[in-house]
């Protein structure tokens, strides 16, 4: 671990950090921040909802927007992907009769706010070593008349894969397309959201874009906004797009307020410079847990993130959901947070790349690996 870098984050220097994908690491100064915006809020809450959050909420909306190179009016500030997802679904008055596109390389929990409401999913399946136009076959053969939405993935939580999405938009359409950027912001350079030919795009920024957790951006073409409306309306009733989105009743806000902070904290700790720096050692740390396992690299086409990135493990290993979760126990316990993945029937490591990151952590892991594997 880079020593003078951790210290800028909160976490236990007994453990080697892997995994910042799955629920990202919050600096200390961004944590500081949101702490602070707790306290305002505090102190006189009857003029901090009243007076002071819209402004507040609307200044950190505006600020994510720039980030992502996006128009202050065109985006929403959600929770997260999930709930854009539900968001989304209730706009478009999914429901019974209804299908939904997914891939088998989607995160499970977008489904999951579809099903509830009725509808059927329908999965693209495609292999991991699939080339870009296998993967956008696959969406397209997957519509039929009862499609509602398509829901790909820009980065695919389990598999590391940046898809190509405007191909996807192109080949599905007319049927509206969301885009889960759950990992992108912050970490995917050369972002174009509205070049994409999408409906919606929804991104998290509390993994690679440092702001506190449940903050997220929510963008929507023009012809769907005024559709759309937050799950808890509470105050929102009247207010348009996106500021409908901003105040939610009592929820903490400090999450959103916290937006700003986190995105100086990106540019602080190098923003794209460091971004392509994360994304050569994760190359080389990749490099050595394959050495050390003897497995092949297990990609094809289909590009893979600057942040995340899989490595095989041997045949036979973590290759079902409970061996996978009983090799995540017996890492963890030898202090290492790095996720196994069963995808296809074999079993992988998902392994991420941080500011916090350097060689030695890749290369204790490697060392470790045998023994562990073994018991």
């Amino acid at each position: 671990m880079r020593r003078d870098i951790a210290e800028l984050f909160e976490l236990d220097p007994a453990l080697t950090h892997l995994n910042h994908g799955a629920f990202g690491a919050v600096p200390r100064s961004v944590r500081e921040a949101q702490d602070r915006a707790r306290v305002r809020i505090e102190r006189a809450p009857m003029r901090a909802f009243r007076d002071e959050l819209p402004a507040q909420l609307a200044e950190a909306r505006e600020a994510a927007a720039r980030f992502l190179g996006l128009p202050p009016h065109s985006t929403a500030l959600v929770r997260n992907v999930t709930e854009a997802v539900a968001v989304v679904a209730q706009g478009l008055g999914i429901g019974p009769g209804d299908e939904v596109v997914v891939s088998n390389h989607g995160y499970l929990t977008a489904g999951w706010s579809v099903e509830a409401r009725g509808a059927r999913l329908r999965t693209a399946v495609f292999a991991l070593d699939a080339e870009p136009d296998d993967a956008v076959a696959a969406f397209a053969q997957s519509v039929t008349d009862r499609t509602r939405l398509v829901v790909v993935d820009q980065i695919t939580s389990p598999t590391a894969l940046v898809l190509p999405v405007a191909a996807v938009a192109a080949a599905v359409a007319p049927v509206p397309v969301l885009v889960d950027a759950a990992h992108v912001p912050g970490s995917l350079p050369g972002l174009d959201v509205e070049s994409l030919g999408v409906a919606f795009w929804a991104g998290n920024l509390h993994k690679w874009a440092y702001a506190p957790r449940a903050a997220a951006a929510l963008w929507a073409a023009p012809q769907h906004r005024e559709s759309l409306r937050p799950l808890v309306t509470s105050w929102s009733h009247g207010l348009p797009y996106p500021e409908r989105f901003d105040l939610q009743g009592t929820v903490d806000h400090s999450a959103c307020l916290g937006i700003p902070d986190g995105l100086t904290a990106w540019e602080q700790l190098g923003g794209w410079v460091q971004v392509e720096r994360n994304a050569e050692l994760l190359q080389h740390g990749a490099r050595l847990v394959r050495t050390a396992l003897g497995t092949p690299d297990p990609l094809g086409g289909i590009p893979s993130a600057h942040c995340l990135r899989l490595v095989a493990l041997p045949e036979g290993v973590a290759t079902t959901t409970e061996s996978a979760e009983a090799l995540w126990q017996r890492l963890y316990a030898a202090g290492f947070v790095v996720p196994p993945v069963a995808f296809g029937g074999r079993g992988y490591l998902r392994l991420a790349a941080a500011p916090y990151n350097d060689e030695d952590d890749y290369a204790r892991l490697a060392a470790a690996l045998p023994a562990l594997l073994e018991g």
